[in-house]
C-alpha cells in the first residue's frame, strides 16, 4: 500500500504542473513571471536623445539600449524614475557606481561615443519621469519616460516631420553594436554584480 501511495504522489506531482500550464494557455494568460522584457532602443547624440519621449508599463520589464551615435560620451539618467530588478547587462560606469545603482535601483547608464549600454529594469509607478544626459541638461539633453498604468493603451504618435539620422537599431557609428562590444566589459560588469 506504501509503495502504491508513493507511485500515486509522483504521477500526481508530474500531472499538476501540466494542468496549470494547460489551464493557464486555454484562459489566455501568462504567469507573471512569464513576462518577456519589451526592447527599446534610444540613442544618443551630441545634446539630443532619440526619441526624447518613451512610453512603459508599471510591471511591464524593458530592455533599453541605449546607442550612443555621438562623437561625445554621453549617458542616461533618471533621479525619479520608480522601478525595481535594475540589471546592468552592458555599461560603461565603474563597477562601484553600478554596484550602487543596482543596490538602490537608480537608472544611470554611461555610454562611451560609439558604445551600446543594454540595462534591464521594471517601472513600478504610473506617471511621467524625466532622464537626461550628466551635465548636458542645460544643452537640451533631456527626455521623458511616460509609464502607462497595466492595461491602458498609449495614444497613438504624432506624425513626425523628421526623423534623426539612425545608422541601425542595434549598430553604433563605429560599427559596434549588441553582440560585438567588448566582451570584457560585459563580462566584468555581470561579473562584478551578481
Amino acid at each position: 500500500m506504501f509503495r502504491t501511495l508513493i507511485s500515486s504522489i509522483r504521477q500526481l506531482a508530474l500531472i499538476v504542473p501540466f494542468a496549470l500550464i494547460a489551464t493557464t494557455l486555454a484562459l489566455g494568460v501568462a504567469p507573471a513571471s512569464a513576462k518577456e522584457p519589451r526592447t527599446l532602443t534610444i540613442v544618443l547624440t551630441e545634446y539630443k536623445f532619440s526619441p526624447d519621449s518613451i512610453t512603459l508599463t508599471a510591471g511591464q520589464p524593458v530592455q533599453l539600449n541605449i546607442q550612443n551615435q555621438g562623437k561625445a560620451d554621453h549617458n542616461l539618467s533618471s533621479d525619479d524614475l520608480p522601478l525595481m530588478n535594475i540589471n546592468y547587462v552592458k555599461a560603461d560606469n565603474s563597477t562601484q557606481d553600478l554596484s550602487r545603482y543596482v543596490s538602490t535601483n537608480v537608472l544611470n547608464a554611461d555610454a562611451l561615443s560609439g558604445h551600446t549600454s543594454v540595462v534591464t529594469f521594471t517601472p513600478t509607478t504610473a506617471g511621467t519621469f524625466g532622464f537626461f544626459s550628466e551635465d548636458e541638461e542645460s544643452l537640451g539633453m533631456v527626455g521623458k519616460f511616460i509609464v502607462l498604468a497595466p492595461g491602458v493603451q498609449a495614444p497613438a504618435p504624432a506624425p513626425s516631420t523628421s526623423a534623426a539620422p539612425v545608422a541601425s537599431t542595434t549598430t553604433a557609428r563605429d560599427g559596434q553594436g549588441l553582440s560585438t562590444q567588448s566582451a570584457a566589459n560585459a563580462s566584468h560588469v555581470r561579473g562584478s554584480l551578481g
